[in-house]
């Protein structure tokens, strides 16, 4: 294997892992009484901050979908984050991790429902796969607004708005970097749920021994995730950098069990292992278009 191809695979690998830890990181956040709404505040505005000299680098703020443009930062800067925070203060870490496979589900399902796209059978029986696998593993046998279940809920529900946000950000990214996208994404994000948080009486302070936290999920796991992303892309092509970053959820797992010190339960395992079979049918799927 030759050096661009070490590179491109290192960079996906590398990329996956903090994915995967954005959520461990989060959830450690939440463990240490932070507010969900002011951890999510500090933490795009860190992964904002962090992008913007490369977002100023790239240009391209010309936003001439304005419709769009409102949409999607309602969908990804307000819908997700926001919902996305406050269920995960409610489940595990290792759910939340785990849930991160939902949101190729929902994007998938809303380009083939809004833009028409290509759904093959394959699709859709990793989809339900990665569906059946959140369900189990969410569902407490008891009633729905039980932490867990209620948390799974909302986590899923947020990542129905990054997918609507995946797909609206297709269309501004005709004219607009990707990486300006999610600068601004993250910006706006983290302005407006620290208004929220300051309008549900939490406090934007947070004590000096969460900030490496607070930068290593914001900066790090989402910044530098980003670049990682796109660095392996150009070495190695989307397809297979698709198919090394859907281990992100092995690699938030393990996070989840050796950082937070979490236990697998069994109905995790089982619902783990439908999820991860569904994605890996979902990376294949997508490598074969």
């Amino acid at each position: 294997m030759n050096k661009r191809f070490l590179v491109g695979y290192g960079a996906a690998l590398l990329s996956a892992a903090l994915v995967g830890l954005f959520t461990v990181l989060n959830k450690w956040l939440l463990i240490e009484f932070i507010p969900a709404l002011t951890a999510g505040a500090w933490t795009y505005l860190a992964a904002g901050f962090v992008l913007l000299p490369w977002a100023i680098r790239a240009g391209g703020m010309n936003f001439k979908k304005p419709l769009i443009t409102i949409a999607w930062l309602l969908a990804g800067s307000v819908f997700g984050p926001s919902l996305y925070f406050i269920g995960l203060r409610l489940t595990s870490g290792t759910e939340g991790v785990l849930l991160i496979n939902t949101e190729a589900v929902f994007t998938a399902i809303l380009a083939f429902v809004f833009f028409k796209e290509r759904f093959t059978k394959g699709t859709f029986w990793a989809s339900m796969l990665i569906l059946s696998g959140a369900v189990w593993m969410s569902w407490s046998g008891n009633s729905l607004f039980s932490n867990n279940t209620l948390g799974n809920l909302l986590v899923a529900i947020g990542y129905v708005g990054w997918a609507t946000e995946n797909n609206l950000g297709r269309l501004l990214g005709e004219n607009i970097p990707a990486v300006t996208l999610v600068c601004i994404k993250a910006l706006v994000a983290g302005v407006v749920m620290g208004i929220l948080s300051l309008s549900f009486g939490e406090s934007l302070a947070v004590p000096l021994r969460v900030v490496p936290g607070i930068f290593a999920s914001g900066a790090v796991s989402l910044g530098l995730s980003l670049a990682l992303f796109y660095s392996a892309m150009r070495h190695i092509g989307a397809g297979r950098t698709g198919l090394v970053s859907s281990t992100s959820t092995l690699w938030g797992v393990l996070g989840a069990v050796f950082i937070l010190g979490e236990v697998l339960m069994g109905k995790v395992i089982v619902g783990g292992l439908l999820m991860l079979i569904g994605i890996s049918i979902f990376a294949w799927e997508t490598n074969k278009e």
